[in-house]
């Protein structure tokens, strides 16, 4: 940790622009997302996520791709190669990270139910 706050103490945030990336609204859904089910095409990614435009997407992959968390690469698909996205091993370490937040957050909420349904989940792969 490098010290940000005061000279006399270390600071605990995080590295600049890191929060700008993970902040944003759709970011740890799309880790989540990715860490559960690997490689996922952006159609997919868009429609388990309901409620996100097509342009605010790309530009969340876009930020997290920039931020060494997530890699796009070519798969095949039903007409050719399409792009798909990845975790990278940053992008791992992050998803593990936030999985004790997730039982957390579900721990407190015993209501809450993702926007994604389960039944809708296992199909990413496919599609």
């Amino acid at each position: 940790m490098s010290q940000c706050c005061n000279g006399d103490l270390v600071c605990p945030c995080p590295p600049v622009g890191l929060i700008d990336v993970v902040g944003k609204k759709w970011a740890v859904c799309v880790v989540a997302l990715l860490g559960r089910y690997g490689t996922v095409r952006f159609g997919p990614i868009q429609r388990c996520l309901s409620g996100v435009s097509p342009a605010t997407l790309t530009s969340t992959l876009r930020s997290l791709e920039a931020a060494k968390l997530i890699c796009r690469s070519p798969t095949d698909g039903p007409r050719g190669p399409v792009l798909a996205y990845a975790l990278t091993p940053s992008g791992r370490v992050l998803y593990d990270r936030l999985l004790p937040l997730a039982d957390w957050l579900t721990d407190r909420t015993p209501r809450f139910e993702p926007r994604a349904t389960r039944s809708r989940m296992p199909q990413l792969n496919q599609g």
